[in-house]
């Protein structure tokens, strides 16, 4: 009598997987990739990309209660890619157009280094120079605020860093295939180091805030703008989301393309549907025109 029971709990657990999947599918179709604008086509670009396979994993970074993966595309969705890069040294087998010169605020550079995706929770650890890149596919305003979290879960005053007058003159607008750079190619430094402020800080706890319009009163400067606790809880208040995580498959590892660097640096340049497809998506209750809010950590290695 046991084996028929385990071989029908094995049957409704494969329909259930086949099912999420085929949600995830119709998920990054409809609400990311269908949003890019095509590529144009020639011989190089006729065949149709390689799929892209998306996995939900669980997230430190949910705000609310997770959505289920299970739940099919909904037009109260938003999905918000980015991609967390590690920067190292070139290697031989790396294509030459993944290198990023690197600047430093002394107007010096240390020569070419060659980002390379990490997922977006894998740690990083202290003297790493990290960048992140942010596609919304919907148009409105991206905000990007740093908090220090500590081990004990408290966690810092929060600063602006995106937008700031030294980053494309403020210029912090969205769109599907515009990718936001932080920081831009052409900041001096044009890299994050990882540095921890006090022995138990355990992440840097960004929040990303997209609005259809600009937020009213917000003054922004070269560098970071303290944001009153009072103003922040009002943000998280009213603007926060519930969350669900997606890893773009083997693709962890991977250095930047040409694409991608091209977009990055110039605001005209989309990438398309055959261009790659960011390394982590944030799947976001948020109808379009709605503001949304949530929390990615960035953990750093004990």
């Amino acid at each position: 009598m046991l084996k028929p029971l385990l071989l029908c709990l094995a049957g409704a657990l494969c329909a259930q997987a086949q099912t999420s999947e085929e949600g995830i599918r119709q998920l990054w179709n409809s609400q990311f990739l269908d949003k890019r604008p095509p590529a144009k086509t020639t011989a190089a670009t006729a065949a149709k990309p390689k799929p892209a396979v998306y996995k939900s994993v669980p997230s430190a970074s949910t705000t609310k209660a997770a959505v289920k993966s299970s739940r099919p595309a909904s037009p109260n969705d938003t999905l918000v890619g980015l991609t967390l890069w590690l920067l190292r040294k070139p290697r031989a087998t790396d294509d030459p157009n993944s290198r990023l010169l690197i600047l430093e605020d002394d107007t010096s550079n240390t020569g070419e280094l060659v980002p390379e995706r990490l997922d977006a929770e894998s740690p990083v650890k202290e003297g790493d120079r990290v960048r992140i890149t942010v596609e919304v596919p919907r148009t409105g305003y991206l905000y990007v605020i740093d908090r220090e979290q500590y081990v004990d879960g408290t966690v810092s005053p929060a600063y602006l860093i995106y937008p700031n007058h030294k980053t494309k003159q403020g210029d912090n607008a969205v769109a599907a295939g515009r990718v936001v750079e932080i920081p831009d190619q052409r900041d001096k430094p044009n890299h994050l180091t990882v540095r921890r402020s006090r022995p138990d800080q355990s992440a840097e706890l960004l929040s990303l805030l997209v609005t259809p319009e600009p937020l009213p009163n917000l003054k922004i400067g070269t560098k970071p703008v303290k944001i009153s606790e009072e103003q922040f809880a009002g943000w998280e208040k009213q603007f926060g989301v519930q969350v669900e995580r997606f890893e773009l498959t083997g693709a962890a590892g991977a250095t930047y393309t040409k694409a991608e660097k091209e977009a990055g640096a110039n605001t005209e340049k989309l990438l398309t549907q055959n261009d790659p497809f960011p390394q982590t998506l944030y799947r976001v209750e948020a109808a379009p025109g709605k503001p949304l809010l949530f929390n990615l950590p960035v953990r750093i290695k004990q």
